[in-house]
């Protein structure tokens, strides 16, 4: 809990922890409808189209037409935000380097196989956890949702 507790503090002084999620998911997979990125990254509708608002104005993110639905839009990342996602992850494994500069190399490689053991467990765990995606919207409704 300290090492998650330090690395959140430290790194939310220095960026937009959201952003980064709505950055690295549209980068990972391709273009996205708004109410994908929502859904996936646990986001209100309004807290997703500030996001996406200034990520465009940012130019890290382009939109096109959905041609499946005119009523919505595709979201791709653009140069600017991949490169946004580039530095972010070079940061992070800086930082990483730095921890474990004293560690032997196997200890090392130890530590990166169950660091991704632990995160594609996660993502099993997210996944399993009775397919239906975190709540969302004003705390308001969630509350009326858990008690019907």
């Amino acid at each position: 809990m300290e090492l998650i507790d330090q690395g959140h503090r430290q790194i939310s002084r220095r960026i937009d922890l959201t952003r980064v999620r709505i950055l690295g998911l549209v980068s990972a997979r391709g273009p996205l409808r708004p109410r994908d990125i929502a859904a996936e990254l646990g986001l209100t509708a309004s807290a997703t189209s500030r996001h996406l608002t200034a990520l465009e104005r940012d130019g890290r993110v382009g939109v096109e037409a959905d041609p499946a639905d005119s009523r919505t839009f595709l979201v791709r990342v653009a140069a600017d935000g991949q490169a946004e996602i580039d530095a972010t992850v070079e940061a992070g494994a800086a930082v990483f380097a730095q921890v474990v500069a004293d560690w032997p190399d196997e200890d090392v490689a130890t530590a990166r196989v169950l660091i991704g053991r632990l995160n594609e467990a996660w993502a099993r765990r997210h996944a399993a956890s009775d397919g239906a995606a975190p709540p969302t919207g004003p705390r308001w409704q969630r509350a009326r949702r858990r008690e019907d």
